[in-house]
């Protein structure tokens, strides 16, 4: 039974800065296996980040989608993956939190797979988080509670008084579908101006502000 109140984060544009390796991914993708350049749409990171790849393909290109999305992953394992950056304040989130005795995980629509490979990259050991919940975990993905409700269960954490925190509007909805409180991460892919209109309970500016949310009293509590 869940006893401690903890933290699950967001991966992409709340604890990492992976838009440089996604864009990469994509860009080989088209190029070399489409033989076109990635549509001018599609180098803006804030609209590759809302629709899975089998979207982007079906969307953008006379490709098989299936096929493509195959390839991305390729594309991404074999080197996009070197453009992934952490925030400024995430090594000292991370040792914090675990210094402190938190629970934290990760629940993220990633693979994985790619979030292994990117966890090894930028130097964050997965030893250390009380949960690891992706795409694998789950045939719903964010905006649906599941992958959040996986990640509950996984690190043990009551759900009153624990939180989740996200750059995107599917991260707010489903945290608080899953009886979390939710923290927007302003500096992310989505901003402050995508996030306010979904109310999340608390707004971050840099990773470290999470320090401080669980000390916060939910506004529904």
């Amino acid at each position: 039974m869940a006893h401690d109140s903890g933290i699950l984060f967001d991966f992409d544009g709340t604890l990492v800065d992976s838009g440089g390796a996604i864009l990469a991914a994509y860009r080989r993708t088209f190029e070399e296996e489409l033989g076109v350049p990635l549509p001018a749409e599609l180098e803006d990171v804030h609209v590759l980040m809302a629709p899975r790849p089998i979207e982007v393909f079906a969307t953008w290109s006379d490709g098989d989608p299936a096929e493509l999305v195959q390839a991305y992953g390729r594309h991404y394992i074999g080197g996009a993956y070197e453009n992934v950056r952490p925030y400024d304040g995430t090594f000292e989130l991370i040792s914090e939190l675990t210094s402190s005795g938190t629970k934290f995980g990760i629940v993220t629509n990633k693979s994985r797979k790619r979030l292994l490979l990117d966890l090894d990259w930028v130097g964050i050991d997965p030893a250390l988080l009380s949960c690891l919940v992706t795409a694998d975990d789950s045939v719903q993905r964010k905006p649906d509670p599941t992958p959040i409700y996986i990640g509950i269960e996984r690190s043990g954490i009551d759900p009153a008084g624990s939180w989740y925190v996200g750059d995107g509007p599917q991260d707010i909805l489903a945290g608080r579908a899953a009886g979390l409180g939710t923290a927007g991460a302003n500096y992310g892919y989505y901003g402050a101006e995508l996030l306010s209109p979904h109310g999340p309970d608390r707004s971050l500016d840099t990773p470290l502000e999470a320090l401080g949310i669980l000390a916060s009293s939910l506004p529904h509590s």
